[in-house]
């Protein structure tokens, strides 16, 4: 961390000088606690609302150390450019891995009185939601087991990779909202998950065999292993039709990933 906190002294120090910052977050593997000898430090600098929709017009929300032009072991700095109308939306109706980017982060400076009750805020599992999140990731869980199966019958292997890792997420997902906890997003799901309280058995060796081997017996037993771990709350609901909502029709609600394209 020598060489990290060194270049953080100098990008501290260089920011300090911008009135455009109003202040600096650590974030990333090193907040969660995550981190080993080899990990990039990721931080995220708090602008101006102005500055902030200047560059996110722009297209320049990356952090790039070259442009500090402080030392080139700021390169082992990753990170983003945020203001705090972002944080407030992210607190508003912000998404799980949006949410989770801000647990445990470090306020290395801020000029924002509020801000660590807005970061407080940010990183609370919403209770609200837990109930209905369930049952649409149980729907999803459903279906790409169902998918799963297409994907045997007719020998399809891209189909049967997209299902098996849809399965897990979705399934993952169902146990991070039982433990309510928030979803990190790919990098880091199988990390949280190993440290959650309530999970069914094994389940990480379960998640390793099954996409080293997804066949039809370990597929029916990761199957069985998620929807038997609990009761879920399921009770007569119409799986598919939360999936024709949340998947076939998502499109109408005028907002696509760039995977819907």
């Amino acid at each position: 961390m020598n060489i990290l906190s060194d270049c953080l002294s100098q990008l501290t120090e260089y920011l300090r000088g911008d009135s455009s910052v109003k202040g600096l977050l650590i974030t990333g593997s090193v907040a969660y606690g995550y981190s080993s000898p080899h990990s990039d430090m990721n931080i995220m600098i708090i602008v101006s609302d102005q500055e902030f929709e200047e560059r996110f017009q722009s297209g320049s929300l990356h952090y790039d150390g070259a442009e500090c032009k402080v030392g080139r072991s700021l390169h082992n700095i990753d990170g983003k450019y945020i203001s705090m109308a972002y944080l407030e939306k992210v607190a508003r109706f912000g998404s799980e891995p949006a949410r989770f980017a801000f647990l445990g982060a470090i306020v290395v400076f801020s000029d924002i009185p509020e801000l660590r009750d807005v970061l407080n805020t940010i990183t609370e599992y919403p209770m609200s939601l837990k109930q209905n999140n369930i049952h649409r990731f149980y729907a999803q869980f459903e279906a790409w087991y169902g998918e799963c199966r297409q994907a045997l019958k007719r020998d399809d292997a891209y189909l049967l990779h997209q299902a098996v890792m849809n399965m897990v997420l979705f399934g993952g997902r169902m146990v991070l909202a039982h433990n309510e906890m928030l979803y990190p997003g790919h990098k880091w799901m199988m990390r949280v998950l190993e440290g959650v309280r309530e999970k069914p058995e094994r389940l990480r060796e379960q998640i390793q065999s099954l996409m080293a081997e997804p066949k039809e017996a370990m597929i029916e037993q990761f199957y069985r292993h998620i929807t038997e771990f609990r009761n879920w709350g399921i009770g007569d609901m119409k799986w598919a039709d939360y999936v024709i909502r949340d998947s076939e029709l998502h499109w109408m609600q005028g907002s696509l990933s760039v995977a819907e394209l």
